[in-house]
C-alpha cells in the first residue's frame, strides 16, 4: 500500500531528514494543493501546524482524489517551535496508513465543529467527519441474549430488542469502548483497527539502539507535550484500551507503555477510570509474572525506560482473541505458572454452585464465545467450559435464572494452566425422558426447582410435567 507523506513547510519546517516526504508551502492554509502531489498513493501521512489548518477541508481535499479522509494519519506541530526530527514518529504514522483496510459508509458520524481558519470566516461551516462504530449483526451475539456492548456504552448509543443490537450514531461520542468490549469482535471502528496499531508499534520499536516508549493516548486529546524516547499511539479514548493491549507493546519491544489519562491531555471523555484499570491489570500481571511492574508506570519519564523485555510477532495482536497468546508469551517469561485474578482482566474463569444451578443451560446459549457449552448424552447433561474462549464478559450471569441464589460466577482471572487444558465439566446432572418417545424433557434439577416454585397442591401437574415431552402432552 503506497503512502504518501506531505508537509508544510510554514513556520517552521517540518521535513525529518530521510523522511521521503514531500514539502508545500501554505498547504495548512490551503490544503487543496495536496490534489496535485499525492501522485498514485492510496493513504496518505498529513505534517501540519496545530490550529493553523480546518480538518474540513483537508477531509474534503482527499475525498476529491479518493482517498478516504478517516485513513489519513495527521501528525500536529506547534506553530512556534523550531524545526524538529520526527522521523521515528512518521515511520510509526506511515506503517499505520498503509495498514488502514478502508472505510464504509456507516463508519463516517458528521459533526459540525467551532473551529474557524481564516479562510473559513467566508465560507458555510463545513463538517468533520468522524470514525464511528459498525455493527456486523452477521458476526453479532446479541440473537443469543448479548448486550455486552450496551453494557459499555457511556452515552447510551446501543440497545438490545428482541435478540438485535440497534446503534444511534447521532449520540455516539467515538470512543472505542464497544469496540474493545465486544465478546465476537463484531464492532469495528476503523481508524483503531487491530492491524494497525500492530504495524505502527512494530515499526516505532523496530532495530532502535535505545528503549522506546509507548503512550496511549486520546485522539482528542489537546495538551500532550513530547517526552523524550516515548511515542504516542493514538486511539479514539484511553478508556477503550483493556490492560491485555499494555502487555502486547511490551512483548513486542516497547521499553515501558502507558496510558495518558483524559484528564491531563484535554480529551473531553473523561474516562480516566477506565485507563487506570487497564494500567492496574498490566501492573498485576507483571507483579505475577515476576517482573518489574515500573514498566508500565502511571506517569511516564525519561529515566523509565529499559531494554525490551522480549521482541515477539503475535498472530493476532490487539484482539480478544489475541489475550491469550499474550498471556501465555508472558508466562514464559514467568518465574512460575502465571495465575492471578483482577476485576478488569479480559479473560474469565466460570465457576458453578451445583447446589443452586439448575442445569437449564441458559448460560450456554447466552455465551457469546461458545466458552459454556451444554452437552447431552443419554440421560445425563453436563455444563462444559473452555477457559480459551472466556472474555469475562458476563453474559452468562445476566442470563442466569438463578444468579441471586448464586448459581453462577465469572472471576476476572489469568489462569495459564486452565487456558492450556482441554474443555472441562464444571456441573452435570440427570435429564427426564419422555415415557412416551424417549426425548429428553429437562434437566431433573429444573424440574425440581419448578416443582419447589409451586408448591404443594401441584403434585399432579408436576407428574405429568416429568414424564411428558413438549410433543407428547395432551397425546391419548
Amino acid at each position: 500500500m503506497s503512502v504518501a507523506v506531505l508537509a508544510c513547510t510554514d513556520h517552521p519546517a517540518v521535513l525529518p531528514d530521510g523522511a521521503d516526504a514531500i514539502g508545500i508551502a501554505g498547504l495548512c492554509e490551503s490544503p487543496e494543493q495536496l490534489v496535485g502531489m499525492i501522485g498514485d498513493a492510496e493513504r496518505v501521512v498529513l505534517l501540519l501546524h496545530e490550529s493553523q489548518y480546518g480538518l474540513a477541508e483537508v477531509q474534503k481535499a482527499l475525498r476529491s482524489v479518493d482517498i478516504d479522509p478517516l485513513g489519513a494519519e495527521i501528525l500536529e506541530t506547534p506553530a512556534d517551535t523550531a524545526a524538529f526530527d520526527a522521523g521515528l514518529t512518521l515511520a510509526g504514522l506511515r506503517a499505520r496508513a498503509a495498514a488502514f483496510a478502508g472505510s464504509q459508509p456507516e463508519h463516517a458520524k458528521p459533526v459540525l465543529r467551532g473551529e474557524v481558519t481564516r479562510r473559513g470566516l467566508f465560507q458555510p461551516p463545513q463538517p468533520v467527519y468522524l470514525a464511528a462504530p459498525l455493527v456486523d449483526h452477521g458476526v453479532c451475539a446479541a440473537a443469543d441474549g448479548c448486550r455486552a456492548c450496551a453494557a459499555v456504552c457511556p452515552q447510551d448509543a446501543y440497545r438490545w430488542h428482541q435478540g438485535r443490537i440497534h446503534f444511534n450514531k447521532d449520540i455516539c461520542e467515538p470512543c472505542g469502548r464497544c469496540v474493545a468490549a465486544c465478546p465476537t469482535e463484531a464492532i469495528s471502528n476503523p481508524v483503531v483497527a487491530p492491524t494497525m496499531l500492530a504495524a505502527q508499534m512494530a515499526a516505532l520499536v523496530a532495530g532502535n539502539e535505545t528503549p522506546v516508549g509507548l503512550r496511549f493516548v486520546c485522539s482528542r486529546a489537546r495538551q500532550v507535550p513530547p517526552l523524550l524516547g516515548w511515542q504516542d499511539v493514538s486511539v479514539p479514548c484511553t478508556g477503550m484500551i483493556p490492560g491485555s493491549w499494555l502487555l502486547t507493546a511490551l512483548l513486542m519491544g516497547a521499553g515501558a507503555v502507558t496510558v495518558a489519562k483524559c484528564s491531563t491531555t484535554g480529551c473531553d471523555l473523561g474516562h480516566d477510570e477506565q485507563g487506570a484499570a487497564a494500567v492496574d491489570f498490566a501492573q498485576s500481571a507483571l507483579e505475577a509474572a515476576g517482573l518489574d511492574p515500573g514498566r508500565v508506570p502511571i506517569a511516564p519519564s525519561e529515566d523509565q525506560l529499559e531494554r525490551p523485555i522480549a521482541s515477539l510477532e503475535f498472530d493476532a495482536p490487539f484482539t480478544r482473541h489475541g489475550d491469550v497468546e499474550v498471556m501465555l508469551a508472558l508466562d514464559a517469561r514467568s518465574e512460575g505458572d502465571l495465575d492471578f485474578t483482577h476485576a478488569a482482566s479480559s479473560l474469565g474463569v466460570v465457576s458453578i454452585n451445583s447446589e443452586a444451578c439448575t442445569l437449564c443451560a441458559q448460560c450456554a446459549q447466552t455465551c457469546p464465545t461458545g466458552a459454556i457449552a451444554a452437552r447431552y448424552e443419554g440421560e445425563t447433561i453436563a455444563l462444559t467450559f473452555a477457559a480459551a474462549s472466556c472474555t469475562n464478559c458476563n453474559q452468562c450471569t445476566i442470563a442466569c435464572p438463578e444468579i441471586e441464589r448464586g448459581a453462577i460466577n465469572v472471576a476476572g482471572r489469568v489462569d495459564v494452566a486452565a487456558l492450556e487444558s482441554d474443555r472441562y465439566t464444571i456441573n452435570e446432572g440427570t435429564v427426564l425422558l419422555c415415557e412416551s418417545c424417549g426425548k429428553p424433557i429437562a434437566p431433573s434439577s429444573m424440574m425440581q426447582r419448578i416443582g419447589d416454585l409451586l408448591g404443594d397442591g401441584f403434585d399432579d401437574t408436576m407428574s405429568y410435567l416429568k414424564n411428558r415431552c413438549m410433543d407428547c402432552r395432551g397425546m391419548a
